[in-house]
């Protein structure tokens, strides 16, 4: 759907246009947030552009001149706008980002929409009594029936069946009117020239007393919570595209490339479903955790000696230091250098596993673990996927129940977002559990594909069930030929026995909330 942006307040340039044109035909909640606007206000979609505008390419464009008498409101607001705390901060966000200038801009426009009383009665634009007077000084010795001949004859539109479709209710009555006018003034050009202006200077006076009656207090309250749910908009749409392993910037790593384009259609694709958004936010605190581990491991593991450093980490102190400690004179020197971090260190550099593997995860898809269950287990392999996304590592995601229901492969810098998306959003609701099958679905795969030798396998389940000796005795076998680990994570109180019997370890997690960070060590794989 086309919007008619005609200048407002200011001067737009043509790629602000084009780009608020493209991400609202993206969004059709945001293009029935412009639709209702109008409703209220006719000028309401070049105000929406205009806000773009400031936050995507120049906050402070040049106005229009002359400016319209008739946009009065809309420049107390811009004006408003901008004197805002947090302005500054959310153009820094949005500056040539379509995508962040796109979500702020409807949200915040959605929320002044919402907010901003309607104007009593209901006032016409004024810009349109100007182009019909323009027309007709263009042609003074033509009758106005035959120079708005085009419009008072318009054909009705045909549907594709070739019946013909009712004319749309404002060109009705667009029609309707200007015959009234014509036939008021007897079909005289100067006569509908002056009757014109009369209703156009009607129509901007209305506008002028509209934007008269508005409460600045009011406004400036009304534009605060604006700002304030735009910011909130962009942080929930930033733990989307996190959650995906995606930020605001152009992804450029290896043969990966991820448009503007496509990480509109994929914050869409998120937007219309509630449970990708709770995926999000649950992959967001974990995140969190994943990093925060990550970060530890690499600093902490005393792993190299590099060089000597000042520091206060008792553990990695020089002889010379220690020996301070044995005699009493010495050691108010030894405390004062502990508490100004200026005692002599070993600075070391930690090990990290290297050439890791693939990740395998198998994801119960049973009964039990609709819900909450599911979202959390979705939002683990989020992250999981998140981490093998930055490594350049292959992600394959096992959905099962009583058997294998579906498989995902994300190839190294090949990562197909939209099917993560649907892969997140599966779920098979299986009567049982069984990890044969899914197990041995990740078994033939590292058995058949070399590229998968030492790779981890992530089971993550509500349930416990029985697995076959003989079907033990083989996975061991295919787990020292091919360098493949197991690992378990089991939600809720169930047993861990029997996953005991093939995992290399297990983390129990009791309380999907509480004990999320008892899972932090996984992310290390």
């Amino acid at each position: 759907m086309l919007f008619d942006f005609e200048p407002l307040v200011y001067r737009v340039a043509s790629i602000s246009k084009l780009f608020w044109q493209e991400y609202i035909n993206y969004f059709e909640d945001d293009r029935t947030m412009v639709r209702v606007g109008t409703s209220k206000l006719f000028a309401f979609p070049s105000f929406t552009l205009e806000v773009f505008h400031r936050l995507y390419y120049e906050s402070e464009p040049k106005q229009l001149d002359p400016l319209p008498p008739e946009s009065t409101w809309a420049l107390l607001l811009h004006r408003e706008f901008q004197q805002l705390i947090g302005f500054d901060a959310l153009v820094e966000q949005c500056q040539g980002n379509q995508l962040a200038a796109g979500l702020a801009t409807a949200e915040y426009c959605r929320q002044v929409c919402d907010r901003l009383p309607p104007p009593i009665p209901r006032f016409p634009n004024p810009q349109q009594y100007r182009q019909l007077i323009r027309q007709l000084k263009q042609q003074p010795s033509v009758p106005p029936s035959q120079v708005f001949e085009q419009i008072l004859t318009s054909p009705q539109t045909t549907s594709p069946t070739g019946l013909p479709l009712p004319k749309r209710r404002q060109q009705k009555e667009r029609e309707q009117w200007l015959r009234q006018m014509i036939e008021d003034s007897r079909d005289r050009s100067p006569e509908l020239i002056q009757l014109l202006q009369q209703e156009g200077k009607q129509a901007v006076w209305q506008a002028q007393q509209y934007a008269a009656s508005l409460d600045q207090t009011q406004v400036r309250q009304m534009l605060r919570a604006a700002l304030s749910a735009a910011h909130e908009k962009l942080s929930e749409a930033s733990g989307w595209l996190e959650m995906l392993g995606l930020s605001w910037g152009n992804e450029m790593g290896g043969e990966l490339h991820v448009s503007p384009a496509e990480k509109m259609a994929l914050a869409q694709k998120i937007a219309l479903h509630a449970k990708l958004k709770q995926i999000a936010v649950v992959a967001g605190r974990l995140r969190l955790i994943a990093e925060r581990k990550r970060r530890s491991q690499a600093l902490d593991a005393f792993g190299e000696i590099t060089t000597i450093e000042l520091g206060d980490n008792l553990s990695r102190l020089l002889p010379t230091e220690l020996q301070k400690l044995s005699a009493s004179d010495l050691f108010p020197l030894f405390a004062l250098s502990y508490y100004d971090r200026s005692l002599l260190q070993y600075k070391t550099r930690g090990k990290e596993k290297q050439c890791k593997g693939p990740l395998v995860v198998c994801l119960d898809s049973s009964g039990s673990m609709d819900g909450l269950p599911d979202t959390w287990a979705k939002a683990v392999t989020a992250v999981l996927g998140q981490i093998a996304h930055r490594e350049g590592r292959h992600l394959r995601i096992i959905h099962f129940a009583t058997r294998v229901c579906r498989v995902d492969d994300f190839p190294p810098h090949h990562h197909d977002f939209s099917r993560l998306l649907e892969s997140m959003l599966a779920f098979y609701n299986g009567g049982g559990t069984a990890w044969e099958p899914a197990l041995l679905s990740a078994t033939e795969c590292i058995e058949e594909k070399p590229q998968f030798k030492g790779a981890d396998i992530v089971m993550v389940t509500d349930g416990r069930c029985d697995v076959k000796r003989d079907f033990l005795e083989q996975l061991k076998v295919k787990q020292q030929q091919r360098e493949f680990s197991i690992y378990g994570v089991l939600i809720g109180g169930a047993d861990e026995r029997q996953m005991k019997q093939f995992c290399d370890r297990i983390w129990v997690v009791k309380d999907l909330v509480s004990d999320e960070v008892a899972i932090e060590e996984l992310f290390l794989l």
